[in-house]
């Protein structure tokens, strides 16, 4: 049989943002900036292995309890127990109509099994906040007050956290809906093992299966993430002439959009939130940020060939050119070329660059400077998203700050242009097993904070 929790709390303090985040589904209630949103009863299961193991009890706010602890002390309840007054209150029709809300909620406490208590930390502890827990503690069930909003900036976290212990309320867990964080999460339900003993075994089930798909999550959202720089590194553009048009421009920029698109509406579908909840300015390219030219000394290394001079370079693409062409050549620069030796097989990933570059037809690139702005957008958002609460409301417009240190610029300029030079990759649905993309694979990896 599930346990019961039921989620109580003042009027728009995050209760029903807390089962969101929860079972990970914006869908569930209604949430607004607005006080007593939740007006009925709801409750949705928390699962292990397709069958419930707890049951998550949503409740409207509490909205006068002051009014509804002073009947404690009013003639024919004073000499009551806690459990009769709230057996009597509940009786008492004459009540039912001033402390609406506050009913539907007392009609729940006899059915619980715990009481999680949802606290604003952006609220100071004032005493109406006291008589909400004056009135739970009257049902005699455990109560774990969960701290919600704790990023917020100047909350009452000290105040409440005395408050509570004067209360013998020690064991209270910070949980914040609009920032996760899986520990938090992890002590919620460690916690309650200390309270049910009797459910410890399937309730660290339950963390570790958390744990597991918050790990895979992540593992698929970084793959995504690869896949797409991959594309876009190897996404050459053949233009028809020389010189680049306005169109042709534009297409290549579009191709490029067109990827970051894909990779964030796979990322909001990994982490179930919707398309709303992302706003990202346009990718920053500019004219200049891409190269038409791919034959630089990265690329002409990769070939086996040692270089330091630009008739060296130029000679090396003759040679490459006359390799694969069949016999058609540049000129005398093929017999210099030659001699450095070119192999078929490497020089075979650039058959089209090369033919390409014979026809006079001019190929548009990314630079690594835009991959690597294109790689931490994607890093900050998928790291955003890995610790984005479902009650979450603000759209994430991307961050602003480039923490790229000189030496990781270098060391991603190189791996960028070894990487454009695979143009045999482009349009692959897989990763190609390389050492090039385990390079990529961990330089993403470490742009990612790990879970504490």
């Amino acid at each position: 049989m599930p346990t019961s929790l039921l989620i109580v709390g003042h009027a728009n303090t995050g209760k029903t943002s807390l089962i969101r985040t929860l079972i990970r589904d914006h869908e569930f209630g209604d949430i607004q900036n607005y006080s007593g949103t939740t007006r009925h009863v709801e409750k949705i299961s928390l699962q292990l292995n397709d069958q419930p193991l707890l049951d998550l009890i949503d409740t409207p706010g509490f909205e006068d309890s002051i009014g509804l602890w002073q009947t404690r002390q009013a003639a024919g309840y004073q000499a009551m127990t806690h459990e009769q007054w709230l057996n009597g209150v509940l009786q008492d029709q004459g009540l039912a109509e001033d402390f609406e809300q506050e009913f539907k909620i007392l009609k729940q406490l006899s059915r619980c099994d715990i009481i999680l208590y949802v606290i604003d930390l952006r609220q100071a502890p004032l005493g109406k906040y006291l008589d909400e827990l004056n009135i739970l503690a009257c049902a005699n069930k455990p109560i774990v007050p969960i701290l919600n909003f704790c990023q917020a900036l100047d909350n009452h976290e000290a105040a409440w956290k005395r408050c509570l212990a004067e209360r013998q309320l020690h064991a209270h867990v910070r949980y914040d809906t609009v920032a996760f964080y899986l520990a938090d999460e992890r002590k919620l339900y460690q916690t309650l093992q200390s309270l049910l003993p009797e459910q410890y075994d399937a309730l660290q089930a339950l963390i570790k299966q958390r744990e597991e798909d918050a790990a895979q999550r992540l593992k698929n959202a970084q793959q995504a993430l690869a896949q797409t720089l991959v594309q876009c590194a190897t996404n050459h553009y053949v233009c028809q002439s020389t010189t680049p048009t306005a169109p042709e421009t534009a297409a290549f920029e579009e191709s490029i959009r067109q990827q970051e698109r894909a990779l964030i509406k796979h990322c909001l579908a990994l982490y179930a939130f919707r398309e709303e909840d992302v706003a990202l300015d346009h990718l920053p390219l500019q004219e200049g940020q891409w190269r038409q030219d791919l034959f630089d000394a990265e690329t002409l290394k990769s070939w086996g060939i040692s270089t330091g001079s630009s008739a060296a370079a130029g000679a090396a693409i003759g040679a490459g050119i006359d390799i694969l062409s069949a016999g058609l050549t540049l000129g005398t620069a093929t017999t210099i070329g030659a001699l450095l030796g070119a192999g078929v097989q490497t020089g075979r990933s650039f058959k089209a660059t090369l033919m390409n570059k014979l026809r006079k037809r001019s190929i548009l690139a990314l630079k690594p400077d835009s991959l690597i702005a294109l790689m931490w957008r994607g890093a900050q958002l998928i790291e955003h998203l890995h610790h984005r609460g479902h009650a979450a409301q603000k759209v994430y417009q991307g961050n602003s700050a480039t923490p790229v240190t000189k030496a990781d610029m270098t060391q991603l300029e190189t791996l960028f242009n070894k990487l454009s030079q695979r143009s045999e990759w482009h349009g692959l649905a897989w990763l190609p097993e390389h050492d090039l993309v385990t390079q990529l694979q961990a330089a993403i990896a470490q742009t990612l904070a790990e879970e504490p």
